[in-house]
């Protein structure tokens, strides 16, 4: 399985699919992965198929796409299948049972004050790291990289509609932008 940090280049728009309809779009992006944010597990198959066409991973937000048990054996069922290439969660249980399947992760991360800046610095300390943190909202993400040491791609998601917003977070650290902006894609 490939690296997420060879896969997420410097300054890359991940696009951020809430519509199944847009899985085609994302697939024209210069991006090497595309988000899965909708859906439920019975689109899994065709999609995951579809984007590996085009040569691009799958990362699906298990949080969000339906039909995933909030458990290992949802986890290992994802895996087993080759339903995706990696998952988006903020459940630390589910990012860790998906690195024990090799899946690629990425730590979602509501960055809304201190407690929860805590809640994943004792993480860091307790485990091993995800492939990737996923820092929302965007804005929120120079915050966390002036205070998280971490050898995970840091990812701002979420009020991105700018490409001049975009701009301003890679200058600041950040290494990718996810987006549901179709107008950033391209």
């Amino acid at each position: 399985m490939n690296n997420l940090k060879t896969l997420v280049k410097e300054n890359t728009i991940i696009p951020g699919v809430r519509d199944l309809n847009d899985v085609v779009d994302a697939t024209r992006t210069k991006s090497n992965i595309i988000f899965l944010l909708t859906g439920s597990i019975l689109d899994l198959e065709n999609i995951v198929r579809f984007v590996r066409k085009y040569g691009k991973k799958l990362i699906v937000n298990i949080d969000l796409v339906e039909g995933i048990a909030f458990d290992k054996k949802g986890i290992e069922y994802l895996a087993k299948k080759d339903l995706c290439d990696g998952i988006i969660s903020t459940k630390n249980n589910l990012v860790r049972c998906a690195m024990k399947e090799n899946l690629l992760t990425i730590q979602r991360v509501f960055l809304i004050d201190s407690g929860s800046l805590n809640s994943i610095k004792n993480l860091i300390d307790k485990s091993n790291e995800p492939d990737a943190f996923e820092i929302l909202p965007a804005v929120a993400a120079p915050y966390f990289i002036n205070n998280v040491k971490t050898n995970g791609i840091i990812i701002a998601g979420g009020l991105i509609t700018k490409s001049s917003e975009a701009e301003e977070l890679f200058k600041k650290g950040v290494r990718a932008i996810s987006t549901s902006e179709k107008s950033l894609w391209l």
